[in-house]
């Protein structure tokens, strides 16, 4: 199988982390602190009128449209194109706007094309989507072909040397597209996600948080949210994990909602809750994986979520301006990637929960405080 560009290697297969979700610059972290210093007796909080849900949707899959290349691709991001993709299945799904299935379709294309039969979980999970909202055989045909070719074992294995929450990000997608595809070894990937998933660490993972976010979306996805231990004799997992079951993953991920404040309805970063040389809350990516894994949790008969996920789509819509491009964070700006709109549009509502937050009036969104 062919090694993808720009990309670290695991073992043969090239199937890897990519460069982080989240990128820090920390140029641009060390000037906002220095900035905040200097304007914190001065800076008046203001608000502006955002999009309301509807309209702040479309403007991110019009955006992403707009920016797709003859390819199928998107310029710089082309590793990211299933992550795109997934977002515009979405949106066709939600609005039935033809341009966002052309799209998404030609993304898909791309990935087949261009992967050699190699996928990336995302691209996968993508192809997946494809073939429910369009009926095309060939891409979940596709999808199945490359996971029943695979040394499921020996690849699944491979993620061990890479970052842990790429890891638990990747084995994730490849869990649920390989469950929806029909894989014959679909279980295997539950139960290496559960594996990674208790590697996961504040100080051993890059993003805590968003890894149980997007690892509870897929587990609540593909079999029974039970009495499995995560880790079940503490012996490969970070001590997070102790006595840690399935069934309590809902919970714990809703604990690490922020409640109050400035960055309230999004999800913490970290398990602490603390800094740790950056902002608590209010990351897109950590909000988009948390709210999905609420989600999945919430379409299962124990838990209830219709209070917590409202709240945390709000504030994600709200820091989408009319542009509709979608930054790191949501209220203070940072790093901007097509995959972030790609993301977001995999969280964005269901067609009754879109009327009626549209039909809520204009959400508020707190003015980007841009520091130089």
């Amino acid at each position: 199988m062919k090694a993808k560009t720009n990309h670290w290697m695991i073992g043969e297969k090239a199937e890897n982390a990519l460069r982080p979700r989240r990128q820090k610059h920390i140029k641009y972290m060390l000037s906002k602190f220095i900035a905040g210093l200097l304007l914190s007796a001065i800076l008046i909080p203001c608000t502006a009128f955002a999009l309301p849900v509807g309209d702040a949707v479309n403007a991110v899959a019009d955006q992403l449209v707009g920016a797709q290349g003859a390819s199928g691709a998107w310029s710089g991001e082309e590793g990211f194109t299933g992550s795109i993709v997934a977002g515009l299945a979405n949106a066709y799904r939600i609005t039935g706007n033809a341009a966002y299935r052309s799209a998404a379709e030609l993304g898909g294309d791309y990935i087949i094309n261009s992967a050699e039969g190699n996928f990336y979980g995302d691209e996968a999970y993508a192809l997946a989507l494809l073939g429910e909202i369009t009926g095309n055989a060939t891409y979940e045909d596709t999808a199945r072909n490359f996971y029943n070719g695979l040394d499921t074992y020996g690849y699944i294995g491979d993620y061990k040397d890479t970052e842990r929450s790429n890891a638990v990000f990747y084995v994730a997608q490849h869990t649920v597209a390989a469950h929806r595809v029909g894989a014959t070894d679909a279980g295997l990937w539950r139960e290496g996600l559960i594996q990674y998933l208790a590697r996961i660490g504040d100080d051993a993972a890059d993003y805590p948080v968003m890894s149980l976010g997007i690892a509870t979306w897929a587990l609540a996805q593909t079999g029974p949210m039970d009495d499995t231990r995560v880790d079940p004799f503490g012996l490969t997992g970070e001590d997070y994990w102790t006595a840690v079951a399935l069934r309590d993953l809902p919970g714990i991920l809703s604990d690490h909602i922020v409640s109050s404040g400035e960055y309230a309805g999004t999800f913490y970063y970290r398990f602490d809750h603390t800094p740790a040389g950056a902002d608590y809350g209010g990351y897109s990516e950590d909000t988009t994986f948390g709210l999905l894994g609420l989600i999945s949790a919430n379409a299962l008969a124990d838990w209830d979520f219709d209070v917590e996920i409202p709240a945390g789509r709000m504030a994600l819509a709200s820091g989408i301006a009319g542009d509709g491009i979608v930054y790191e964070h949501i209220w203070s700006g940072g790093a901007s990637y097509y995959a972030y709109g790609g993301e977001v549009l995999q969280a964005i509502p269901e067609p009754a929960s879109l009327f009626l937050l549209a039909a809520g009036a204009l959400l508020l969104r707190r003015r980007r405080r841009n520091f130089v």
